[in-house]
C-alpha cells in the first residue's frame, strides 16, 4: 500500500503548484492562475488544462533513490501537452514509467513500482562514442579521434555497462536515462575495444591525492564501506576502473581520516581540503590491503607528497626521518620538513600503522 501526502501547513510542493508562466527552468510545471480560493474557480483552471489547446493532463512523479531513504524527488509531467509545453511531455520519461503512469485513474490515483539499475550510466559523450563505434568498421580510427576524457569514460563504461533506469536529481524534466544493451557488434569485441582504449589512454595517476578527486559510484562506495566493516580489504585489479579507484579511495579515506580525528598525523593541519588518506603500502603494490585503514595515514598535502616520493620515512616506532639526500639543495623544502625530523607520528587510537606495512614502504624506496 502506497500513500503520498504533504503537510498542508507547508503547502503543496512546487512541482504540483500552478504558475502563470512555468518553464523548463522552473520547479513548477503546470500553467494556471494559482490565486483561486473557491472550488469553482479552481475546477475551472483544472478543466482548461485538458481542453483543446490546453497544456495537458498533469502527472506527479515522486522518485525515491536507493541511497536516500528520507528524500523524495518530485517532477510534474503533462500528457499530450500543447506545443508550448513539449518540454514537460510525459513521453520524455522512460517507457516503463509511462506504463506506470497509465495504470493510474481516479481510482486508484497512485501507482508505484521498484526499478532496478546498476553499472555505469552512459553519459552523452559515451553514447556518442558508442554510436560512432557501432557505425564504423574501423574501431581503431574512432578511438584515435577521441579525447582523453571520453576515452577514459568509455573504457569505464564498457567494463561495467549500465542497465535499467537512471535518474539524475540535479536535472529537471530531462533527468531520466534508460540504459540500452550494448550493440551486438560492440558486445562481440568489447574486450578488444577496452584494450585499445587502455593502450590509447593510459590510466590516470594512482596517487592517493589524485584518487580523492576522481568520480565515484555511490553504490561502489557503500559496498567498499561494508567491506571495511567486514575486514575485507581487497580490491582486485580485474574490476578496477578510474571510478572504482575513486570509490575505493572515498571509503578508505573516510575510515582513515576518522581514525586520525581528521587531523594530519605529522603537521596537525585540520583543514579538510588539505588532508589526504595516504596508503603506506602503495595502492599499486598489493590488491589485498587496499582498503585496510591500518595501511593508511592521514597526512596533509606536502607531507603526503614527501611520503609518497620517499623524502619522508616512518620507522616501526613511528619516528619520522627525513631523507636529506632526496631533499638535496632545495632550501625551502628543507625548511618545511626539518621541524618533523626525529619527531613521532601521532598514532590514532584505532587503525595505527602496522610495522610490517611501514617496513614494506621503506623497502620500496630506492636509495638516491
Amino acid at each position: 500500500m502506497v500513500a503520498l501526502k504533504w503537510e498542508t501547513s507547508l503547502g503543496a510542493p512546487k512541482a504540483w503548484k500552478m504558475a502563470l508562466a512555468p518553464s523548463e527552468a522552473t520547479a513548477e510545471t503546470i500553467p494556471g492562475d494559482p490565486s483561486h480560493l473557491d472550488f469553482t474557480g479552481a475546477e475551472k483552471e483544472f478543466a482548461q488544462l485538458a481542453s483543446p489547446g490546453g497544456a495537458g493532463q498533469p502527472y506527479l512523479l515522486a522518485v525515491k533513490l536507493r541511497d536516500e531513504p528520507s528524500t523524495l524527488h518530485l517532477r510534474a509531467y503533462l500528457k499530450s501537452p500543447s506545443e508550448d509545453y513539449a518540454w514537460a511531455a510525459l513521453q520524455l520519461v522512460p517507457h516503463d514509467i509511462q506504463v506506470l503512469a497509465a495504470r493510474t485513474s481516479q481510482r486508484p490515483a497512485i501507482a508505484s513500482s521498484i526499478f532496478q539499475s546498476g553499472g555505469t550510466a552512459p553519459g552523452t559523450m559515451v553514447q556518442n562514442a558508442l554510436s560512432q563505434l557501432s557505425a564504423s568498421a574501423n574501431p581503431e580510427s574512432v578511438i584515435a579521434a577521441l579525447d582523453a576524457d571520453t576515452g577514459h569514460a568509455l573504457a569505464d563504461y564498457l567494463q561495467c555497462p549500465g542497465y535499467g533506469i537512471f535518474f539524475d536529481p540535479t536535472r529537471n524534466h530531462d533527468a531520466w536515462l534508460q540504459a540500452s544493451p550494448l550493440p551486438e557488434e560492440i558486445a562481440a569485441s568489447v574486450d578488444d575495444i577496452v584494450n585499445m582504449l587502455k593502450a590509447r589512454f593510459p590510466a590516470t595517476s594512482q596517487g592517493d591525492a589524485a584518487a580523492e578527486t576522481f568520480e565515484v559510484d555511490p553504490d561502489q562506495v557503500e559496498a567498499f564501506r561494508k567491506n571495511i566493516e567486514n575486514k575485507n580489504y581487497e580490491v582486485a585489479d580485474a574490476i578496477t576502473t578510474i571510478k572504482t579507484r575513486g570509490s575505493a579511495q572515498r571509503a578508505f579515506a573516510e575510515a582513515v581520516k576518522a581514525n586520525y580525528g581528521n587531523r594530519c598525523a605529522i603537521t596537525g593541519i585540520v583543514t579538510k581540503a588539505f588532508l589526504v588518506a595516504s596508503h603506506i603500502v602503495p595502492w599499486s603494490e598489493d590488491e589485498s590491503i587496499r582498503l585496510d585503514p591500518s595501511n593508511g595515514i592521514c597526512l596533509s598535502l606536502l607531507v603526503d607528497r614527501a611520503f609518497e616520493k620517499g623524502h619522508l620515512l616512518v620507522d616501526d616506532d613511528l619516528t619520522i626521518r627525513i631523507d636529506w639526500g632526496r631533499v638535496g639543495h632545495d632550501q625551502a623544502l628543507e625548511n618545511q620538513l626539518r621541524p618533523y625530523d626525529g619527531q613521532k607520528l601521532r598514532a590514532p587510537p584505532e587503525g595505527a600503522p602496522r610495522p610490517e606495512y611501514l617496513q614494506r614502504r621503506r623497502a620500496l624506496v630506492t636509495p638516491t
